[in-house]
């Protein structure tokens, strides 16, 4: 099953390249972008707005994941050096850096510009109708932050497995594990007052729930549990889910009549629906893109 997913991705891969070729009448006309996936709405305004164009100036391509945009660009910058492009991956645990037309994130992905205090804060503002005035602003801030940290620490582990088993895949070549379905609610309870631990996560636990990962003992992990200190490093899918359930609880409590001052009316958020898109405009967005842009704009 995972062998006929790979094949898929490189026929898509494939397909993708197909479609920019029969686009070669607007290669002098407009600017074509490739995405892993649904990041195209948090770059599509923020490319707009810092090259001063609109959406009929750009083609999006989907490429459904980094290694297809990865082999799209190896595939068009060669041929195509005379035709406007950029592409966007996330950083992951790879270690590479934007290179000319690639963009790469400074942190693990996209989805950590969602969860900063800055992006918070708007959504405070934006979202609840708080405002820096009220006493409930600073509490939500304060409960925010101190979840974060929390939240941070205990998920270094599962970060750092993760990590280690990337890098044994890699080094022995094996079918990458897929982790996407690992649900952090079997471990958490995330609410904005506090984090409940229900299992503490363990090597066995993980083993568990991948039995085909590798082995790998806890004084051997340890190294790798430091790495992921800074947030930056820690995986962007994790953290956005922490954001949605601290927002799902702030509503929740919000309409039962607790936690708040006083009950906030037309909060019409809803998240876990489509977050990356609907948050976009809270997300900060880095020097690192901010710096891309104008370069690719001269």
């Amino acid at each position: 099953m995972e062998v006929e997913k790979i094949r898929g991705k490189r026929k898509n891969a494939v397909s993708i390249y197909t479609k920019f070729i029969k686009n070669r009448e607007w290669h002098d006309k407009k600017i074509f972008c490739f995405f892993e996936g649904e990041d195209r709405k948090y770059y599509g305004t923020r490319i707009k707005n810092n090259l001063e164009i609109t959406d009929e100036d750009m083609v999006y391509y989907t490429c459904d994941g980094k290694e297809n945009v990865q082999k799209l660009y190896d595939m068009i910058k060669p041929k195509y050096s005379n035709v406007k492009k950029m592409f966007f991956i996330d950083k992951d645990y790879d270690d590479i850096v934007s290179d000319g037309e690639l963009y790469v994130t400074p942190c693990y992905s996209l989805e950590n510009h969602y969860v900063s205090i800055a992006a918070f804060k708007k959504i405070l503002h934006n979202e609840f109708g708080i405002n820096d005035l009220d006493e409930d602003y600073k509490k939500c801030l304060k409960d925010f932050e101190a979840r974060k940290v929390e939240f941070n620490s205990e998920i270094k582990k599962l970060n750092a497995w993760i990590y280690y088993q990337k890098l044994k895949m890699k080094e022995l070549g094996n079918v990458n594990i897929s982790y996407q379905n690992f649900k952090l609610s079997k471990i958490f309870d995330i609410k904005i007052e506090e984090l409940i631990i229900k299992r503490n996560i363990t090597i066995d636990l993980l083993k568990q729930e991948y039995q085909e990962a590798y082995d790998v003992s806890d004084a051997e992990l340890e190294p790798y549990i430091e790495q992921f200190n800074e947030e930056g490093k820690l995986r962007g899918k994790y953290q956005l889910k922490f954001l949605e359930c601290i927002l799902r609880d702030m509503i929740k409590k919000n309409k039962d009549e607790e936690y708040f001052e006083i009950k906030r009316n037309c909060i019409y958020l809803n998240p876990g629906n489509n977050m990356i898109s609907n948050l976009a405009d809270y997300a900060d967005t880095p020097k690192e893109l901010i710096t891309f842009l104008k370069t690719y704009k001269k």
